[in-house]
């Protein structure tokens, strides 16, 4: 299996994820830079850019993952769920939300699939929304995910890169702090056998999406307390959301992977319950589902952009319409215990995505092994 070395600088930013403290500075974009033995490999294999916003958080590495601090940057426009918001006239307002066969809340993003879930799909946060399905895999599928990160992998899978993923804590500006991420992470072709239940598994709850939206597949692994990936958003910067790279991210569909103490995903401005940040909690087979960005002008986005004001709610409006929600800014949780946190993510973009990891041309949607792809691009 291929391995690609990178070191990544990361600037300031304006998010954050799960739980995590404000920040006030200006977003800027991490950018991946090989530094692997074979140059001329590294750069024909070279990754895109992997857009954050990061946010300092004071000395040293627990400040990063403070999830359970008190939630002091909770924006006016955010509905919890009802039964964790402060007053009864905002649970009214998140109960209507999140009414009917086509909530209002889901208005400009993806449509979800609740009822084919049999129950299982459940809101965590209602705006933005944060939904969460449980034996989204079985354990046996899991664990054949899994298989892919070995030196050897499963017949079939064809090539799995590796990438080292260690993001520095200095930055080439004097006076910017910055988040971290410590990880690996595998880059996965769409023909993989073990990849299909994910892929099917998100087509099925996300029935306004095709297969041609999809990025890599990728399985991210963090080990011991001292990996984890600071508060930082999902969606890209205007440079990045390109006709080619399929435009913006719309939802971002986290599946974990096995079980650990620790390891949450924390949304740093989001109401869980308590008052404390919203949390999400790894468990084997358990999918995450959240959106990055909204897509045209909604009557929930107006009014979250004057309840918020004069915080910028969303970001400006790219070719596709999409704007980044900046309420989604999220952080994963290093494992506790000195324990291992194993998640396959996948994100869909508002177009037809251009797979390049790769090589062009070198990983193809059409290799998938999916029954269909039903659906269209999210308008």
């Amino acid at each position: 299996m291929p391995t690609i070395s990178h070191a990544a600088l990361i600037a300031l930013s304006l998010s954050s994820v799960d739980g995590l403290s404000s920040c006030r500075r200006t977003p800027r974009n991490l950018r991946l830079r090989s530094r692997g033995r074979n140059r001329s490999e590294s750069e024909r294999n070279r990754v895109p850019s992997m857009p954050m916003r990061a946010i300092p958080v004071g000395d040293g590495d627990s400040g990063l993952w403070d999830a359970d601090g008190p939630l002091s940057g909770e924006w006016a426009s955010s509905l919890p769920l009802p039964e964790n918001a402060p007053n009864e006239p905002l649970a009214r307002r998140a109960r209507r939300a999140m009414a009917g066969t086509d909530p209002p809340a889901l208005e400009g993003r993806c449509a979800v699939d609740f009822d084919g879930c049999d129950g299982r799909a459940r809101w965590l946060h209602v705006d933005p929304p944060v939904i969460v399905v449980d034996d989204f895999l079985t354990d046996a599928e899991c664990d054949e995910v899994l298989k892919l990160q070995s030196v050897s992998p499963p017949p079939g899978a064809g090539r799995v890169i590796k990438i080292e993923s260690r993001l520095s804590d200095a930055n080439e500006r004097d006076d910017a702090a910055t988040a971290v991420r410590r990880s690996t992470t595998w880059y996965v072709r769409y023909g993989a056998p073990a990849a299909t239940p994910l892929l099917e598994g998100l087509l099925a709850l996300l029935p306004s999406v095709r297969l041609e939206q999809l990025e890599e597949v990728q399985l991210v692994r963090y080990e011991g307390s001292g990996q984890g990936f600071g508060w930082h958003e999902d969606a890209l910067a205007a440079d990045e959301a390109t006709p080619g790279a399929g435009g913006q991210r719309a939802a971002t569909l986290l599946v974990y992977l096995d079980g650990c103490r620790g390891g949450r995903t924390l949304f740093r401005d989001l109401r869980g319950r308590d008052g404390r940040r919203l949390a999400v909690s790894p468990r084997k087979g358990r999918a995450l589902l959240f959106f990055p960005s909204v897509t045209g002008t909604t009557t929930l986005s107006e009014a979250a952009s004057a309840a918020d004001s004069p915080r910028e709610t969303f970001g400006g409006a790219h070719f596709d319409g999409a704007r980044a929600d900046r309420r989604t800014s999220h952080a994963g949780e290093p494992p506790g215990g000195g324990g291992r946190k194993n998640v396959a993510q996948i994100w869909v973009h508002s177009r037809e995505h251009t797979p390049r990891v790769f090589g062009e041309g070198l990983n193809k949607h059409a290799e998938a092994r999916v029954k269909n792809s039903r659906g269209s691009s999210v308008q």
